[in-house]
């Protein structure tokens, strides 16, 4: 597994982890969106439902970490950007993904300590372990909501890593302000799993 000196990025269903996962997200999106409800972020069945890869330091503190939901043709799942009404399924601007026969995600939830942050070293980690993953699991594309700093990141390292990268419309989100639609593409491609997270994608924050 490739790991920045000091973190690993794992994948887990361990108790102890995902508590600190949950703890640190809430610190995280309450401070950042303070007008959030004060149970926003708790545990949820979308949590159930969907794989999550944290960043580990040596030290066992969960640094950062994020969940990677998956939606397929045989389990067909919504996503957690699907709010009012839409739905990537029935998108006509999407309709060159193919979503209904072709097994989709969404990385949502991202967060980093910012005590551990080092610029963006560990979101570029998570970002680079999750789409590994999806690959592994014949994923193609995965689709986020980006604030516009973070989504002008994922542009530039997913040209880098030779991996597609689309920006669509703005969405009213749960965060009280419209994200971009973003997904990058060809992960099939640029990942070879190997028995580690090797690969060249890097660089999104919390959304």
């Amino acid at each position: 597994m490739e790991n920045v000196a000091g973190i690993h990025y794992i994948e887990t269903k361990e108790s102890q982890f995902l508590e600190q996962y949950v703890e640190l997200r809430r610190r995280v999106y309450l401070k950042q969106y303070p007008w959030l409800h004060a149970d926003f972020g708790f545990a949820d069945e979308t949590d159930r439902v969907s794989r999550i890869v944290i960043a580990l330091r040596d030290d066992g503190i969960v640094a950062g970490g994020a969940r990677l939901t998956v939606s397929s043709p045989s389990c067909a799942r919504r996503m957690p950007l699907e709010e009012a009404n839409f739905s990537l399924r029935d998108c006509g601007f999407l309709e060159d993904l193919d979503l209904r026969r072709n097994p989709y995600g969404e990385v949502s939830r991202m967060a980093v300590d910012p005590e551990c942050a080092r610029g963006f070293e560990i979101s570029s980690g998570l970002g680079n372990a999750l789409c590994a993953l999806a690959a592994r699991e014949g994923l193609d594309v995965l689709f986020s909501i980006c604030p516009e700093k973070p989504a002008r990141i994922n542009h530039i390292n997913a040209k880098r890593g030779g991996i597609g990268f689309r920006r669509y419309q703005q969405l009213p989100t749960v965060f009280g302000v419209d994200m971009a639609l973003c997904a990058v593409t060809g992960l099939l491609r640029v990942y070879k799993y190997s028995g580690d997270f090797a690969g060249p994608y890097a660089g999104r924050e919390a959304a």
